[in-house]
């Protein structure tokens, strides 16, 4: 009997008693029989529109016999009279074959049977409605009230008639996905009253689903989730289009491995290299193969568990000497301090007496939680022990013992030290430290003897030489490097010193010396702490800055020990999958299994050695050698196990960081002006982000999609506990919990799924390293003002902030983790259930992806037979999240690394996560679709609808339920957008709120609360764009620029546009004190001290933190911000604070306290202040058109062409631009503002020059007589083509300003006349009668061509005139006769 329902459905199977009975032979009916004349769409169609046809009447009169169904199962009598209709229908079906399959055939019956009736009833409703309305006298536009009222009419109608004519083989979204509450119950096995109640029920969840989810949107999600939800349909549509995706990704990584490998005959052309370079350039994995990339990417999860479990025995520690001394004076600081420095000695303590006696003198409530801290160091160091590094390399110490002796005597008694020396570059000893360390050294001849002889050895100066040994009671024995100095009286205070000295320069050069510039590895395996483990008495650890601080010292020593760890196990499971995957093998080549011929061509085709360049010595194989060369190959090794391997070059640059050298003045400012750039562009991230209290609710707000477009609803489905995710979390966060939850936590940490913040990371990268150019095995700093300064600090301020910064940090990665926790339960919960029944060979093919995804060390398990089920489904679990969910580590790309070093972008990281992402639920969901098993390919359906609702229904269904419930219009928000949005609102997706008393629109953006706005906003820009070019009649050429550019723009405008710092810096530079907006930032008539500070103010505006919400800087001033006008203004009635800002906005304390708690912000729209910035636009818009002629007419080559093509070009631009100004008066129509509003705004701000545009008529622009004196002076007023210009004008007076309102008038030619010869010497001076000529009325004003008679010329009779009556210097009295003609 077979055990698994869902295996080999596709094989004859014998009669199974009590089997599933899906696998059950059915009677052969309409739906399932042979078909003879299938195949054509059309067939197909027919036959769906027949069967949804019968639908329609089973389910009609099936609700009529349900009603008698029900009753008479309450009488006792027991009919099943729906039954016999649902048979009956089949019988239909039967008798005329329908039987629609495919797209076309299911989606003709679903439109057919629920589309098509919703559809007309909810017409039928609407007609009746303002039927009604028009009865009652109303007439205009629908209130609020009516528009909500028809909504739910129309809404109601829909629902019903779905449920009416739905049947037993109707479906809803609950059964295509196999989840949620209105999954139908399964009729088969029931009868009489339980079956009859089953079937209302069912009825009842098609009317709520449809009523919930909306009549249309519903009715059109129905008929794709029931037309694509047929399992064979579904599972070929997916097994087709994954086989696609997957040949595609084959391609791609094909491409990259050949020009990785640069093997002979693996030839590329130039297009294909190209192709592998951008693959590589733009995923975080480089070339590197996915299983090792995936493997570095969890050592920061293998870290921080450890790294927390120390920290939350300190916190326990602290909290309970706290506790124990609050009652002393000064809260027990001083007894505090002496307690924890006393934990300290006991930590270090080797001998087992003496540490229980330092045990016993520690207060009785830390005693058990000190004992555990060293339990967890001898732990990690017991990981160090067993090493695959120290397996390999057992090597001798300078002082003649193995290194694992060493280690192993250091267990109970290792904890690390830390020296400020290390960590200041500026450290400076003070007189006390100095003077202690000169009596030590005074004390220690032989001390002295040692730092003088290494000084000796190093001398070129000839400092020691024979009279300073006289002077200073010194002897010499040796020479060269064997040379001693030898102390043989009492040591002067020279000589003291210069020991003194000589011992700090030794330690402080390793701090001090050049960097040099080149390859680092990323992961660096810190051998160097096996050889410094040096005894320094107390005296020697003061002079070198020694930092007294318990809880650095044992965090430190976890970090030491589980990175060594971490990374130990990294690069050992690479080692061996070389060995044993030939698909890894061929990237890294142990060079112990090499000769050295195969080493060079290695070296020819790019080959990197892993340790050093080839022929290099390294520490493998070095064990036995001179101790002295061992300590150096040891210390100098970052590699452990892959040390001596060969590696392409593409993979040695993914495995290493570059650093930019010290080596000249140049490096030196590119180094620290672009760090200190960086920086403080990583500083303004912060503050607005990090530190500001919306931002922080808006993370966790919006982090719910990342759950739900994973179908992952919370309160809905399976293993959807998401009050276990909040209380995790917050235990994470506030170091308070059960054990239980902390290695719950710590196993989400260790498979990379929490503490991957895309926004957060990204900041504290930016903040920590700068340009990046610096040495990768430096410490991340530890908080904030860590990061801020680029070194450790010590003072109580600083560490006071360092911590309350580090707070919001913890707040906001929580914010994240919440729904990644929540997520990876889910998705195990899910896996499980898809999995249940499956046989042990199927579980293993799907968590495995048969045998492609799997460690070492499951694989191993498999092979024998004991795999870990439930190993494997967290492992997949948190893979799909990883892929799934955004997140910091497989963001960064060389491409996203690159675009953090410039000062351009505002967290990049995020917006590539949302594509990377979102592209992983499609290919996830159609991975499981794909299935052979059932429940698979419902998770996968589950997924995608869960992605589509996520980023496309619910948007559209807010949007649509906004326009229907408020008395605002869809036209009315496209107006809006169209014309007032500002350029990163053009894309975006604005819901309407209502309107105000004076008709101004409020809104929300909610693309700011939907993270996957990202992947719509570039084709909302394009409609956008589109509906601006088609209302403003563009031409075809004009028409693509502006569509394909504001698209293209939008798509890259997170990794383009400036950042907030640059933005600012752009704003006082190059904009000359105004914004990209056009606000002014400063005055250019203020004087040099105020412009300065208030450009000041504005660049510090971008770095004051969101949190201090009380002020802000705008023009130079401070103003109070809207949250304190809203609370204190408002809220509190303080005089001294205005609720209204300087734009008339009134804040309201309820507003912002509402802003504040959930993210959201409500916006109004001022029609009139919108118009009289777009009206200054378009001013300097017709200025800037003007100028493309006038710029002409001051140059003395200019020809007769140039000025006509000028004249011409500069009123196709003022008309392009005047017909975005009709547009803009149009949009503001549509919004109901009136046309005396409009002019008495565009009057109050003396704005001209509308009349024209009001009317829809274009006015070309006239030649002043300034532009004729120009003319002259340059001796070009012959030049000008007065009659064509003419025509031209005459062309573009009146046009219309409408696209839709088509210019009929005759057009005259535009030619450029020879001009007539001269008559006299001075043809300005000709003022002979000259006939009349009709000339256009517009044209007889001040500046036409044709302009009025200069008022103080008098009429006289025809002939010369005497040039001193003309006024003026020679030219004016030229230009005066020539405008006297």
């Amino acid at each position: 009997m077979a055990t698994n329902p869902y295996l080999d459905l596709d094989k004859p199977q014998a009669p199974v008693e009590n089997s599933n009975p899906y696998l059950q032979p059915e009677e052969e009916t309409g739906r399932n029989r042979e078909q003879y004349f299938e195949g054509s769409i059309g067939r197909e169609v027919f036959e769906g529109v027949g069967s949804g046809l019968i639908g329609i009447g089973e389910g009609v009169i099936g609700l009529g016999t349900l009603g008698v169904d029900l009753v008479t199962s309450l009488t006792g009598e027991g009919t099943n009279y729906t039954d016999s209709v649902t048979e009956s229908a089949e019988y239909l079906r039967d008798l005329a074959g329908f039987d629609p399959e495919g797209i076309a055939g299911v989606g003709a019956e679903v439109i057919t049977q629920f589309v098509v009736p919703g559809v007309g009833v909810a017409g039928k409703v609407g007609k009746g409605f303002m039927k009604a309305r028009q009865l009652a006298g109303k007439t205009g536009k629908l209130s609020k009230t009516e528009r909500t009222n028809l909504a739910l009419r129309e809404l109601g109608a829909v629902a019903g008639i779905e449920m009416a004519v739905s049947g037993d083989n109707s479906t809803t979204i609950g059964d295509w996905v196999e989840a949620g509450p209105t999954q139908t119950t399964d009729l088969i096995g029931l009868e009489g009253t339980e079956k009859s109640l089953a079937r209302a029920g069912n009825r009842l969840k098609v009317l709520a689903e449809a009523g919930v989810v909306g009549g249309a949107i519903q009715g059109g999600l129905s008929a794709a989730g029931k037309t694509i939800g047929d399992a064979k349909v579904s599972k070929d549509i997916a097994a087709g289009t994954k086989k696609k995706i997957d040949a595609a990704g084959k391609y791609f990584d094909d491409l990259v491995d050949k020009r990785t490998l640069n093997a002979p005959g693996d030839d590329l052309s130039g297009f294909q290299k190209g192709i592998a370079d951008a693959v590589v350039f733009t995923r975080y994995r480089g070339a590197t193969p996915e299983q090792i990339a995936d493997k570095r990417l969890l050592l920061d999860g293998q870290i921080k568990p450890d790294l927390d479990k120390a920290g939350r025995m300190m916190d326990k520690i602290e909290k309970s000497l706290d506790k124990t001394m609050k009652s002393l004076p000064d809260g027990g600081s001083l007894e505090k301090a002496n307690a924890l420095n006393k934990v300290l000695d006991f930590l270090r303590i080797a001998d087992p007496a003496d540490k229980a006696t330092a045990l016993r003198a520690l207060p009785r409530e830390i005693r058990r939680d000190a004992v555990e801290i060293r339990q967890h160091v001898d732990t990690l160091s017991q990981g160090v022990l067993d090493s695959k590094f120290l397996s390999d390399n057992n090597f001798m110490t300078k002082d003649g013992r193995m290194i694992k002796d060493v280690i192993q005597d250091g267990l109970g008694s290792y904890v690390r030290r830390r020296y400020k020396i290390f960590e200041d570059a500026k450290y400076v000893p003070d007189e006390k430290t100095l003077r202690v360390a000169d009596g030590f050294f005074r004390r220690n001849k032989n001390l002295i003897g040692k730092e003088l002889s290494a000084l000796a050895r190093a001398d070129v100066d000839n400092v020691f030489n024979d009279q300073f040994l006289r002077s200073n009671g010194l002897a010499r024995s040796g020479t060269g490097d064997k040379q001693k100095i030898i102390v043989q009286g009492s040591p002067t205070d020279t000589v003291v010193k210069m020991a003194r000295e000589g011992f700090l320069n030794k330690y402080a050069l390793k701090k001090n010396e050049k960097l040099k510039g080149g390859f680092v590895a990323k992961d660096r395996l810190d051998t160097g702490m096996f050889i410094t483990r040096e005894k320094i008495a107390p005296q020697l650890r003061a002079l070198l800055g020694e930092i007294d601080d318990p809880r650095a010292a044992v965090l430190g020593t976890v970090a030491d020990l589980a990175q060594f760890n971490a990374i130990d196990d990294y690069f050992g499971t690479v080692a061996k999958m070389a060995k044993t995957n030939t698909g890894i093998g061929k990237f890294f080549r142990n060079g112990a299994d090499l000769s050295a011929a195969q080493k060079k061509e290695l070296v020819r085709r790019g080959y990197v050695k892993l340790g050093g360049d080839d022929g290099a010595a390294s520490v493998i194989g070095a064990v036995g050698k001179d101790a002295d060369q061992v300590e150096k190959l040891v210390g100098r090794t970052g590699w452990g196990s892959l040390d001596g391997h060969y590696v392409p070059k593409q993979i040695y640059k993914d495995l290493t960081n570059q650093i930019m050298g010290e080596s000249n003045l140049g490096v030196e400012l590119m180094r620290g002006g672009l760090g200190v750039a960086l920086k403080g562009k990583g500083l303004s991230q912060y503050a607005k982000t990090v530190l500001s209290p919306i931002t922080q609710v808006r993370n966790f707000t919006t982090a719910v999609a990342f759950a739900t477009a994973n179908g992952n609803w919370p309160g809905l489905g399976r293993g959807s506990n998401f009050k276990d995710a909040v209380t995790a979390v917050t235990s994470d966060i506030f170091n308070k919990g059960s054990e239980a939850v902390f290695d719950d936590l710590a196993d989400a940490q260790r498979r990379g799924v929490l503490g991957t913040n895309a926004e957060l990371r990204e900041i504290q990268d930016q903040l920590s390293k700068g340009i990046g150019y610096s040495n990768a095995a430096e410490p991340r700093p530890k908080n904030f003002i860590e990061a801020v300064r680029g070194k450790p600090v010590d003072s109580k301020l600083a560490k006071s902030v360092g911590k309350v910064a580090a707070g919001f940090e913890k707040a906001y990665q929580g914010s994240d983790d919440i729904w990644k926790y929540f997520s990876y339960h889910s998705e195990q919960a899910k896996i499980r259930h898809m999995l249940d029944g499956a046989s042990q060979a199927d579980k293993i093919k799907y968590l495995t992806k048969n045998m492609d995804d799997v460690s070492i060390e499951a694989k191993q398990l498999i092979r024998s037979g004991t795999a870990d089920i439930d190993d494997l489904i967290k492992t997949r679990a948190s893979q799909i999240v990883r892929d799934t969910v955004p997140n910091y580590n497989k963001g960064a790309s060389e491409f996203i690394k690159l675009g953090r070093k410039l000062p351009f972008g505002n967290f990049i990281t995020f917006p590539a996560e949302m594509y990377r992402t979102s592209f992983n639920i499609v290919r996830q969901g159609l991975d499981d679709m794909a299935s052979d098993i059932p429940a698979v390919q419902a998770r996968g359906r589950q997924r995608l609808l869960g992605f589509a609702t996520t980023t496309a229904i619910v948007p559209a269904a807010v949007l649509e339920g906004a326009y229907a419930l408020t008395d605002v219009t869809r036209e009315e928000m496209e107006a809006l957008k169209r014309s007032f949005a500002a350029p990163w609102m053009k894309g975006a997706t604005l819901i309407p709120t209502g309107k105000t008393e004076d008709g101004e629109i409020k809104y929300i953006n909610y693309s700011t609360s939907n993270p996957y706005d990202v992947l719509s906003r570039f084709a909302n820009r394009a409609i956008t764009e589109f509906d601006a070019a088609r209302a403003e009649g563009k031409d075809l050429d004009q028409f693509i620029v502006d569509v394909g550019f504001g698209t293209l723009g939008e798509a890259f405008a997170p990794f383009l546009d400036e950042s907030m710092l640059t933005d600012a810096l752009l704003d006082i530079s190059y904009r000359g004190g105004r914004t990209s907006t056009g606000a002014q930032v400063y005055n250019p008539e203020d004087n040099g001290a105020i412009q300065l500070f208030k450009m000041a103010g504005h660049v510090a505006n971008t770095m004051i933190p969101n949190v201090l919400a009380a002020a802000d800087i705008s023009g130079g001033k401070i103003e109070a911000s809207r949250f304190l006008r809203g609370v204190a203004g408002d809220g509190l009635g303080i005089d001294a604070i205005a609720s209204q800002d300087k734009m008339g906005r009134e804040r309201t304390w309820k507003q912002e306290l509402a802003r504040l708690s959930t993210g959201v912000s409500e916006q109004t729209f001022d029609p009139k202040q919108g118009l009289r910035f777009a009206a200054y636009g378009f001013q300097r818009g017709q200025t800037d058109s003007k100028r493309m002629f006038n710029s002409l007419t001051d140059d003395f080559g200019v020809t007769p062409e140039q000025l006509l093509k000028g004249y011409e070009d500069a009123n196709a631009a003022k008309y392009r631009n005047d017909r975005g100004y009709y547009r803009m008066i149009q949009d503001l129509r549509t919004m109901g503002v009136s046309e005396s509003e409009i002019r008495r705004t565009l009057k109050e701000n003396n704005i001209g020059g509308i009349k024209g545009i009001m009317r829809g008529e274009f006015e070309p622009f006239k030649i002043t007589p300034d532009v004729y004196k120009k003319l002259l002076r340059v001796d070009a007023l012959d030049s000008l083509p007065r009659a064509a210009i003419q025509n031209v004008q005459d062309n573009y007076f009146g046009r219309p300003l409408d696209p839709q309102v088509e210019d009929d008038r005759q057009m005259k030619p535009v030619e450029i006349n020879p001009p007539a010869p001269p008559t006299r010497s001075n043809p300005y001076l000709d003022l002979a009668p000259q006939a009349p000529r009709p000339v256009n009325p517009y044209l007889q004003q001040e500046g036409s061509l044709t302009p009025p008679a200069s008022p103080i010329i008098q009429a006289r009779a025809p002939g010369p005139v005497n040039p001193e009556l003309l006024g003026g210097t020679a030219a004016e009295r030229a230009a005066n006769s020539f405008l006297n003609q």
